[in-house]
């Protein structure tokens, strides 16, 4: 039976959860970011500078999130349209979420490979049943299309989104963040790594949310018992490499353990504004010399980390920066995560956990 993915069982979200939860979309966005004018080229060597400049093949503006980013408004906006509860699993929310999917496609310069396939395969087959905008029914049909005819393809643009479907279940059982975290990505990405990733991942960020601690082993016994040596190995891979060495990052595994190494490259979390400050930036700089799929990479690192440290991890000077589809800035997606947790807010302003 499915329950209210509002519902606390107890007290509600504190203070600091709060604002991790905040940091865990807008760091996410800065990476994008970020990482958006090195897409598609080779490693950055240590002698040249990281910066959010904009450029690229695709002449971003300086602040400018990609896909990623966009893709993951669309779920947190879902889940406040759902009607129950929040919950994305619901097929209005995840109509809604197709719905505004395609409508952002048919303008964006940026929609990873995967996801692009998947949106054209959906309109058509919406088309012929007499429907202008796809529904769910039609994206799900279109994944598991592309799935038969490309088995081996575990792309990685659900990873890059997997933090927006988590939100909704920060307080609700771990069963229902599984299956909100898998209803989302199964709307594009219905490959086994695809979705084992997405799960580890989701779990990761909902788990720093509630404790400020990053683990990505959290979600290992969720995964089949079948997998999940498989995982485990790659993690300790990842935990003994450099981003760099995961060079076919399009695939979803590659991703995650070239995030996870940026990450683990940080070393313990430091005590301190500043210090927090510095390190999001060595992570997020890391994430993106790894090159090739660097906004995809940098916002997968950014959602982690920042689910951990908060939103003022990010240098003002970025946050600052930050704008992108659909006309919103920083304040707007801090306010979207707002909206979206405020049913689970602890009311008696007691900080609660950090």
């Amino acid at each position: 039976m499915r329950t209210d993915a509002r519902k606390t069982g107890g007290a509600g979200l504190s203070a600091a959860q709060r604002q991790r939860a905040v940091g865990a979309v807008v760091a996410a966005a800065a990476g994008d970011a970020l990482g958006a004018p090195y897409e598609f080229q080779p490693p950055v060597v240590d002698s040249e500078e990281v910066e959010m400049i904009g450029g690229g093949i695709l002449d971003w503006q300086p602040g400018e999130w990609t896909d990623e980013t966009s893709m993951a408004i669309v779920v947190l906006e879902a889940s406040l349209a759902a009607s129950d509860g929040h919950d994305l699993r619901i097929e209005t929310a995840q109509d809604h979420i197709a719905r505004e999917w395609y409508s952002w496609s048919l303008g964006t310069p940026d929609i990873g490979t995967l996801t692009s396939q998947v949106v054209r395969t959906a309109a058509d087959l919406a088309r012929e049943s007499g429907h202008y905008a796809p529904r769910a029914a039609d994206f799900r049909r279109a994944a598991e299309a592309a799935h038969e005819e490309l088995p081996a393809s575990a792309g990685n643009g659900s990873l890059g989104r997997v933090h927006a479907s988590v939100l909704p279940y920060l307080l609700s059982s771990e069963d229902d963040a599984v299956e909100g975290i898998e209803a989302v990505c199964r709307l594009t990405h219905v490959h086994p790594e695809t979705l084992e990733a997405c799960t580890l991942w989701g779990l990761a960020v909902r788990h720093a949310v509630l404790t400020g601690e990053m683990d990505v082993r959290v979600g290992l016994p969720r995964l089949p018992e079948g997998r999940r040596a498989a995982w485990g190995e790659w993690i300790e891979e990842a935990e003994e490499s450099s981003p760099v060495r995961f060079r076919r990052n399009g695939w979803v595994v590659g991703a995650f353990q070239a995030a996870w190494a940026a990450i683990v490259g940080m070393g313990p979390i430091p005590e301190g504004k500043f210090a927090q400050r510095e390190a999001m930036v060595a992570v997020l700089e890391a994430a993106v010399r790894a090159g090739y799929d660097t906004d995809t990479v940098a916002c997968i690192v950014g959602a982690l980390t920042g689910a951990a440290l908060g939103p003022k991890a990010v240098p003002p000077e970025w946050r600052r920066a930050l704008f992108g589809w659909p006309g919103y800035e920083v304040d707007e997606l801090w306010g979207l995560v707002e909206r979206v947790i405020e049913p689970m807010v602890d009311e008696s302003g007691e900080d609660g956990a950090a």
